[in-house]
């Protein structure tokens, strides 16, 4: 271990431990920290009092350190990371999450006032209005359900108040010309009917500029607007009723080339991938840039996303019972751009499309709370349809017309102007039946049980074809596309059916398609806790949790790969949990400060993975398991009246048990005999940091007569990992850390304030994910990778107003 990390590693440890060591002064001092409320078990209850490793961040704090997206998150919270790839979005929660593929649900779920979102390309949703957001970790099984297998993200969106309250709130960001403006009003509007608005727009020019367009990259313009009502019905009935609408447009990515190396044999020997683009095909010179300084070479890419959200929510007070019934429709479309050789070179686009509408129901049961039994039941049920396009587009223009003339004359002429397309439908029904029962043994001693049943069906097909690029059947002339596709690129088409024994010879190597199939599926899992209160103001707890994770249907494979059949890969199976924890909650010095810690083993089988077919397309495999062991430790103290310190660290140790079908990066030889993967067991998660930490500061002091003064600064930090599915190690992230500060000055009855934000002042831009650059080892010869790098230092001004 070097010594930069042990030094870190120990600041981390001593600022938590600090908690416990600092009692005394906190006692003294008369300071006591405010109480953290979570509805992670449904109920409201105290973060100290649930048995469950979580982190709670309000709504305040994401508005005031300028936290506007979900992988913002990441520096606070151990053991939580999300990145963005050129297709998909990946959330992770112990080195547990989804590969490339939208066939996949999110391992982690997420919901939003008790809605699920299960797909990846929601969460890029920005923040809006929120009382809170609770990260849980570990499977969540029973109370949330849904494939939330590694963990749940439980978002709380801010409700109406019984008096009239609201804020505005800009942010001017420097460095990338980034602004936002947010603000809610609410209040009463009768004696019965309350309401809220809220809204927020964003506008922002990125930080990567694009030598081959020369504009700036990725340029952002979102808007998201939310209208809830809540009405007293009856003095027993309360209903809410919530309508939210969201626009994210993005127009660029934050990719780089890197790591060429010159080609070793070929025609192209002694070049490398940028060189051959620019000298041998005539390409823009901007692909002569190869080096990570914020700059990119890339002829376009786009993301249009729009999200919609209708819910109604019923609270039926039944004497000291609740019956609550949450009804909802959600909506979630996008349309994508990508240039996805992820060059200036005029080679290929990759255009996507995809549509999810979700219904859903759910009904629970809630006993009354601090009775020596006390349980929850309830029932949820769920429909939705799906459906996602793709196209892999050769305009008239690229380059592989001639690189393909070159090998075999006229078949480059064959795909000019045409697109190898994938058209995927999915139908889904889900129901399940759930309960949680507590029972206090004793005052000291106490027991919960639970579990859910749960009934999975879908349906779907996937059909490729080979279309002109607008859409129309291919001319007489170019018939023999599809041809070209398959044998350059292993695609398989339903156009390959009519092309006699070279396109029978294709089918039986590549698959036949469309495939079409149905899974029926159904899932018990359990859970077990054990809880001890020693005293009034320490928890002690012990679980386990089973759970799983639906199976479903491979969206971006274009061939069968190793299966028999492209039907027996269309499918994939689910995956399973078995999750053990221990843990302990402290409240110290008469609320004046916590300690809490959990050490947790899991277990996985038949993990979800995405593995890339080293030229245009992802195939879907289950690795046979892994295990991961750990310790989360986090800790708050308030040291006075204005000073309040917290931190948190998290120890992981990931390892694949079995994992022999991974994909090989480029020159390596495959060590799975038989097949062209390598085997990966025993190494550990790819984006997975050993050890990250976090360690913050608030301090506030009153200035003059009319104005407070606040600073608060922190510091996170994490090992290095491997930034690729290939654990090629050109592509790994050192450690590292980052350092936050800001300056508040407000009023002193805080109705208005004046904030300097600065973000990542150690400057650290992060290497992300990375890859071999599409085609340019299968179809070239030549090792090029292409890299997403995080954003550097930013600095902003922050303007605020409540009322």
């Amino acid at each position: 271990m070097k010594l930069s990390r042990l030094l870190s590693t120990a600041s981390i440890i001593t600022a938590v431990a600090a908690t416990a060591n600092s009692t005394a002064w906190a006692q003294s001092s008369g300071a006591v920290l405010d109480e953290i409320i979570v509805t992670s078990q449904v109920r409201q209850e105290s973060l100290q009092d649930v048995p469950v490793s979580v982190v709670a961040v309000s709504g305040d704090f994401l508005r005031e350190t300028n936290v506007a997206r979900l992988e913002d998150l990441q520096a606070s919270v151990p053991n939580f990371n999300m990145n963005q790839t050129g297709i998909s979005t990946q959330i992770y929660i112990r080195g547990i999450g989804s590969g490339i593929n939208q066939g996949f649900e999110q391992s982690v779920g997420t919901y939003i006032d008790g809605i699920h979102y299960p797909r990846g390309q929601s969460t890029r949703s920005p923040f809006l209005d929120l009382e809170r957001v609770e990260v849980l970790r570990g499977p969540q099984s029973i109370l949330f359900g849904k494939n939330s297998v590694a963990g749940a993200l439980n978002i709380t969106t801010a409700k109406p108040t019984d008096y009239m309250t609201g804020y505005v709130l800009g942010t001017y960001e420097f460095n990338e010309n980034d602004y936002s403006v947010e603000g809610a009003v609410g209040g009463p509007i009768s004696d019965r009917i309350r309401g809220r608005i809220a809204g927020r727009y964003h506008q922002g020019d990125g930080y990567m500029e694009n030598l081959t367009l020369n504009r700036e990259e990725m340029q952002n313009d979102d808007v998201t607007l939310r209208g809830q009502l809540e009405v007293d019905v009856t003095e027993d009935i309360t209903a809410r009723f919530k309508a939210e609408y969201s626009e994210f447009d993005n127009i660029g990515r934050y990719i780089e080339i890197t790591g060429e190396q010159p080609a070793q044999a070929g025609p192209f020997a002694g070049l490398t991938y940028s060189q051959i683009l620019r000298n041998a095909f005539g390409q823009d010179v901007s692909v002569l840039n190869t080096e990570q300084d914020n700059r990119r070479s890339s002829n376009g890419d786009f993301s249009f996303n729009q999200n919609e959200a209708y819910q109604m929510s019923i609270d039926w007070a039944l004497g000291d019972f609740t019956l609550q019934s949450n009804t909802a429709y959600t909506a979630m479309a996008y349309q994508e751009q990508c240039d996805c050789d992820f060059t200036g070179a005029n080679i290929f686009f990759a255009r996507l499309d995809e549509s999810y509408d979700q219904l859903s129901q759910e009904f629970r049961l809630i006993s009354p709370a601090g009775e020596r039994l006390d349980y929850i039941v309830g029932a949820y049920f769920q429909t939705s349809d799906h459906e996602y396009l793709d196209n892999i587009e050769v305009p008239t223009s690229s380059i592989l017309i001639p690189a393909v003339n070159g090998r075999s004359p006229g078949a480059g002429n064959l795909i000019a102007g045409t697109g190898a397309g994938r058209v995927v439908e999915v139908d889904s029904d889900v129901w399940s039946v759930f309960g949680q029962l507590n029972f206090d043994i004793t005052d000291q001693f106490a027991i919960q049980l639970g579990a859910r049943y749960t009934d999975d069906s879908k349906s779907g097909s996937r059909l490729g074809r080979v279309l002109s690029l607008d859409g129309s059947a291919l001319p007489a002339a170019q018939v023999g596309a599809p041809l070209v596709y398959a044998n350059l690129f292993g695609i398989t088409t339903d156009n390959l059916s009519g092309l006699g024994p070279q396109g029978a010879f294709f089918q039986n190597s590549l698959g036949v398609s469309p495939v079409s199939d149905e899974i029926n599926e159904t899932a018990f899992t359990p859970e077990v806790k054990i809880e001890w209160k020693p005293t009034d103001d320490a928890l002690i707890y012990a679980s386990y949790v089973k759970g799983n994770k639906a199976g479903g249907f491979d969206f971006r494979a274009n061939n069968k790969n190793q299966s028999a059949t492209l039907l027996e890969s269309f499918t994939f199976e689910p995956e399973e949990a078995n999750s053990y924890e221990i843990g302990t909650k402290l409240d110290l010095a008469d609320g004046r400060a916590t300690l809490n810690a959990t050490g947790f083993f899991n277990e996985f089988s038949n993990l979800q993975v995405a593995i890339f077919d080293g030229i245009l397309g992802f195939n879907v495999g289950n690795a046979a398991g892994s295990e991961s062991k750990g310790i989360e430790i986090d800790g708050r103290i308030a040291l006075d009246e204005n000073l309040t310190l917290n931190g948190a660290i998290a120890f992981i140790d990931f390892e694949f048990t079995d994992y022999k079908n991974g994909q090989c990066n480029f020159g390596q030889a495959p060590t799975t005999p038989g097949t062209p993967f390598c085997d990966y067991t025993g190494f550990t998660q790819t984006n997975l940091s050993d050890v990250t930490a976090f360690v913050g500061a608030n301090y506030e002091v009153p200035f003059v007569d009319v104005v407070d003064v606040s600073l608060f600064g922190g510091v996170s930090y994490a090992s290095s990992y491997f930034a690729n599915s290939t654990y090629d190690p050109d592509l790994v992230q050192g450690e590292h850390a980052k350092v936050d500060l800001r300056l508040n000055i407000a009023s002193k009855n805080d109705d208005w304030s004046l904030a300097f934000i600065g973000k990542n002042l150690t400057d650290v831009q992060l290497l992300t994910y990375g890859g071999d650059a599409p085609l340019s080892g299968g179809t070239f010869g030549v090792e090029s990778k292409y890299s997403f790098w995080g954003q550097g230092r930013t600095m902003a001004v922050q303007l605020g107003y409540k009322f």
